[in-house]
């Protein structure tokens, strides 16, 4: 039997360490990034474009796909696998990928609430002119607030008003927390996220990163805790529980 052949359509955050595992993986890894401001758009344009390369993704090409990607902005959520399987992180964003859980993300924002996390992918596919990207914040699991969301779901005063109290809980960040991965030039954008913290005030701290939970997506090493696999003819459902997402039948 040959070695097993996934197509990781993937956020460029993971770019570098995606591409440090790949060679040492159990499976053979091809990669398709799509573009990092897809994060910052409606989340149907996010959505679009996984699907899309779903859809094209011919079945004897692959024995399955695997979206690098969390909850972001909810653009997992409706994805349709067609002839392959198709597996996703149970990941509110790549912050807990990267950290290595679920727990570990959780427990740090547990801790220090008003934190900016930033790693040397996230750093080095930001803006040029030094502005911070927007993150995700939670008015339901995982959602990113953007104004023609808000105002397209409860109107335009209530969206002002939401809006408002996203940006107070911004002003209140406190801590930037780099989150350290055997990334090439990890030192560099480490240095970077210093500099940041620096100019804005925050108290910066580097985090132990772990690629565990990305090893085991490129390495196909799937359980039902960490990851969920659709079958041909499923889609991804949102959960409200701790699994996040779910899959059912189209």
């Amino acid at each position: 039997m040959g070695q097993f052949r996934l197509l990781v359509i993937a956020c460029p955050v993971f770019q570098r360490e995606i591409e440090l595992l790949a060679p040492a993986s159990s499976s053979q890894i091809t990669t398709r990034w799509l573009e990092m401001g897809l994060h910052e758009r409606p989340y149907q344009q996010l959505h679009a474009a996984l699907q899309a390369a779903i859809d094209q993704t011919a079945s004897g090409d692959y024995d399955a796909l695997a979206i690098a990607y969390g909850l972001c902005n909810r653009g997992i959520i409706g994805l349709v696998a067609r002839s392959l399987p198709v597996v996703i992180p149970r990941a509110h964003d790549c912050i807990g990928m990267l950290l290595g859980s679920t727990q570990c993300y959780l427990a740090q924002l547990e801790a220090q609430p008003g934190t900016y996390f930033q790693s040397a992918g996230w750093l080095e596919n930001s803006p040029q002119n030094g502005e911070i990207r927007q993150q995700n914040f939670t008015f339901g699991p995982g959602s990113t607030v953007t104004r023609e969301q808000l105002v397209a779901k409860y109107g335009e005063e209530n969206a002002d008003f939401l809006l408002e109290q996203f940006q107070n809980f911004t002003q209140h960040y406190g801590r930037l927390a780099f989150i350290d991965t055997p990334a090439p030039a990890a030192k560099k954008w480490e240095a970077v996220a210093r500099s940041l913290a620096q100019q804005r005030g925050w108290k910066f701290e580097q985090l132990p990163g772990d690629l565990g939970w990305l090893r085991r997506l490129l390495d196909a090493d799937w359980n039902e805790r960490e990851f969920l696999k659709l079958n041909p003819g499923e889609r991804v459902a949102l959960r409200s529980d701790a699994e996040l997402i779910g899959a059912e039948k189209v």
